[in-house]
């Protein structure tokens, strides 16, 4: 594993390397450019996204991982921010389980550094990093929820991991339900000290994700299914809108 970037490339809104899906979505509103770092194949992958609190609990960071894991058998890559927390989890356990992932920055690459959590399991050959901004960019709050539109934008669908009542995992949230990216959010039961800002979610739209009650593993037999149907073109003409593509 080497802590040095490969070689960096910059995509404009209308190369061929520009990732379709994140164009056709956000439309006007696609970053004019994207540099990269890694293993461009990656682009075009079907993807699973995270979201979730820097500051998880044990329960999201256990949830976190195993719905990363159960993504990657189903031969997603994952998709998440890059921050402490459930991102980090789940592009350690895409890595730790043989699968990709992709890193999706708040600030430009200029910045960025292998975090030490990551560095056992990296590989250059299984990511890719992403950022919109400039390479000297500094991280900024607003810079943090430009960047959750794009990790949506390059997904097949969302996972909700952890959402307070207010803040930016929420807000990511409300703005896949708005665009039309599949939704889940997990469902910690009676337990209301945890996540109640994804209560809100599945009341607005978001599909439960709940453990399975025989094998403790996270179900995600729906997700996938939406998921697969969404990248394949599929999922707004059953919804009766036009399609993605």
């Amino acid at each position: 594993m080497s802590a040095l970037l490969p070689h960096l490339s910059v995509l404009k809104v209308g190369d061929d390397a520009y990732p379709k899906r994140l164009k056709s979505l956000l439309g006007s509103h696609a970053p004019a450019e994207l540099h990269v770092a890694g293993n461009q194949d990656l682009l075009g992958s079907h993807a699973v996204s995270f979201c979730g609190a820097r500051n998880a609990s044990e329960k999201g960071i256990e949830a976190a991982a195993l719905c990363a894991r159960k993504a990657v058998s189903e031969n997603f890559i994952i998709t998440s921010g890059n921050a402490r927390g459930v991102d980090r989890a789940t592009h350690f356990e895409a890595l730790l389980n043989g699968g990709a992932t992709v890193l999706v920055l708040p600030e430009g690459l200029d910045r960025f550094r292998i975090a030490p959590e990551l560095r056992e399991v990296w590989d250059w050959e299984r990511v890719l990093v992403v950022s919109q901004f400039v390479p000297s960019a500094i991280w900024r709050a607003y810079q943090a929820m430009q960047r959750n539109k794009v990790i949506m934008g390059m997904s097949c669908a969302m996972i909700v991991i952890e959402a307070g009542e207010k803040g930016g995992t929420r807000a990511a949230g409300e703005e896949a339900l708005r665009i039309g990216v599949p939704l889940f959010a997990v469902d910690y039961g009676f337990d209301e000290t945890v996540a109640p800002g994804n209560r809100h979610l599945i009341a607005s739209g978001a599909k439960r994700l709940k453990r399975n009650r025989q094998n403790g593993q996270p179900n995600l037999s729906e997700l996938i299914s939406d998921a697969r149907s969404y990248c394949e073109g599929e999922w707004r003409v059953a919804k009766g809108q036009a399609s993605l593509f």
